[in-house]
């Protein structure tokens, strides 16, 4: 029943912020205030059901303050003998927390705890991560939407929206590898029952909503320097950002609820078709999403 409870209220999620109607464009083209007004309540309702009323362990409702220690991105791989020696210390230091997190419980394991568990100093692990949810997060670049690279390779607003479903397509893929899928899993039931996690996971999506504003004013060239422009991307880069993030939410949640691969596929397409579509139609003539 729990994953079946789980499914239902992430359809409604879902439902909330993919039926705000055809009200999104009153001419081809909305203002930022009018968009994100329609926006803003749906898209905060859907995550919360799914990050905060979907645990099983805990109903407390993320909040949007970052915590302390927000994770940092992974290190860049050393070369050599010594490179080596350096990345497996890290993976092992990694592997005994996500064993730990898995047993126990993300909140209630320590930093001790996790170097104990890999036989190193305490100090050792803080040379490799700042914080538990550095060591929880390490991995997440190796997951994330090529988005810089769907950007820069689209022509014209249409080709960019089909370009980031596709890219948050394929990141859905790469998650349900057979090699990925059962550390997925554990992943995504040790997110959804701690609340101190759900807290520094709330900070990356905003990191990915600018990543994404960055690689679209780049892209507009010298159109960037008119404040409208700038605006209109905005806009644009919050509402794709949260499509994103919706469709990651119901990869969560079908993970930690046990649904097979298929059905995790199947969940997430729902909402990344449904979501980028709308958006498709509602930036059916957007010039100033051509490239410059």
């Amino acid at each position: 029943m729990a994953g079946r409870d789980r499914g239902d209220e992430g359809s409604a999620a879902r439902m909330a912020v993919t039926s705000s109607g055809s009200g999104w464009t009153d001419s081809g083209r909305t203002s930022k205030i009018e968009v994100l007004q329609k926006c803003s309540t749906s898209i905060f309702t859907c995550r919360t059901a799914i990050l905060g009323g979907m645990t099983t362990s805990s109903t407390a409702t993320a909040t949007t303050a970052a915590a302390p220690g927000t994770p940092a991105a992974p290190a860049a791989p050393a070369s050599g003998m010594r490179g080596r020696k350096r990345e497996r210390t890290r993976r092992a230091i990694a592997e005994a927390a996500f064993r730990l997190f898995a047993d126990e419980g993300f909140d209630a394991v320590t930093l001790t705890r996790i170097a104990a568990a890999a036989d190193v100093a305490p100090a050792t692990v803080f040379t490799h991560y700042a914080s538990k949810e550095d060591i929880f997060f390490g991995r997440r670049l190796e997951f994330e939407p090529g988005i810089a690279e769907a950007v820069r390779g689209a022509a014209t607003g249409p080709e960019l929206i089909e370009r980031l479903r596709r890219a948050c397509t394929e990141a859905v893929g790469t998650i349900l590898a057979a090699d990925s899928l059962p550390q997925a899993r554990t992943f995504s039931r040790i997110l959804l029952d701690s609340p101190s996690l759900r807290r520094s996971y709330l900070p990356l999506a905003r990191e990915r909503r600018d990543q994404l504003l960055a690689a679209l004013l780049e892209r507009a060239g010298e159109r960037a320097a008119d404040a409208d422009v700038r605006d209109e991307l905005e806009t644009f880069a919050s509402l794709a950002g949260a499509v994103r993030e919706l469709g990651f939410d119901a990869v969560h949640a079908a993970l930690a609820a046990g649904e097979p691969a298929e059905g995790v596929r199947e969940a997430a397409a729902a909402v990344l078709d449904r979501g980028y579509g709308r958006l498709a139609r509602a930036y059916v003539d957007a010039p100033f999403l051509d490239a410059g």
